[in-house]
């Protein structure tokens, strides 16, 4: 493995956190799933409605459609704007529901993914830590939707990466997702960097390849979950993260 040397012109890498540092797929949600549904079943009971478990569902996978919808056209679309958008898939106006109750089923939500399985993709736990010691600056440059950033944030801890991190920029917390301009600006601003001097890597080509070259980054996809060969093209296609190694070798 070609060894990470202070002479690198590299003095940064970004990362998409879903399907490119841990896996969202193999059923990764499917415990969280449930207990997502359980908080909109209290909340329509307690506006009086009540709808039977296929009217239930049907809703719940009518809001992936709305969320990928907003993520299309630039809009992100969280906890907070599912409950809305189910409450009025079921009639109902969000605005003349109690805000401590759309508060509390946004929370649970969101909580839930504390019972998700999810795994680093491989190669991560040991190129991640390497890079740090190297003296590369780290950050994080992630779209979320039901799962906001606070606990992705627990994943990174729980899994001994959090530390090598020094920006992280998640879309519940700007308000804007991938590919916006200022979702890499902000963050390589964090981190000190140019956007010469740093690589971002994602496993999307429509958000993070993208987002990457319109900031002048050198663009890194992730094909280890899901080989997306749609364009722009990548400057490095990895499937192992101790590939980037070798990738940042070439870069340097």
């Amino acid at each position: 493995m070609t060894p990470v040397t202070s002479h690198f012109r590299v003095e940064a890498v970004t990362f998409d956190f879903w399907n490119t540092l841990y896996s969202a797929d193999g059923g990764a949600m499917d415990k969280a799933r449930p207990r997502r549904l359980q908080a909109i079943r209290r909340l329509l009971q307690a506006c009086g409605v009540h709808p039977d478990d296929s009217e239930l569902l049907q809703a719940y996978d009518g809001g992936f459609e709305a969320y990928m919808e907003a993520w299309t056209d630039g809009r992100h679309f969280g906890a907070p704007e599912q409950v809305r958008h189910l409450l009025r898939r079921f009639s109902l106006d969000p605005d003349a529901v109690k805000p401590d109750l759309i508060a509390l089923t946004v929370a649970e939500i969101e909580n839930a993914a504390h019972l998700a399985s999810l795994a680093l993709l491989p190669g991560v736990a040991e190129t991640i830590p390497r890079l740090a010691a190297a003296g590369c600056r780290l950050g994080i440059i992630s779209d979320t939707s039901l799962t906001p950033g606070r606990i992705l944030r627990e994943f990174l801890a729980k899994d001994g990466l959090l530390a090598c991190f020094g920006a992280l920029t998640f879309s519940d917390e700007t308000g804007y997702p991938k590919p916006d301009r200022r979702m890499f600006a902000d963050t390589l601003a964090a981190l000190g960097v140019r956007p010469a001097e740093a690589v971002h890597v994602g496993d999307t080509p429509r958000t993070d390849i993208a987002g990457a070259r319109a900031m002048g980054m050198t663009a890194v996809r992730c094909a280890g979950v899901a080989d997306c060969e749609d364009p722009p093209q990548a400057d490095f296609v990895i499937r192992d993260h101790r590939e980037l190694i070798g990738a940042l070798a070439c870069r340097g």
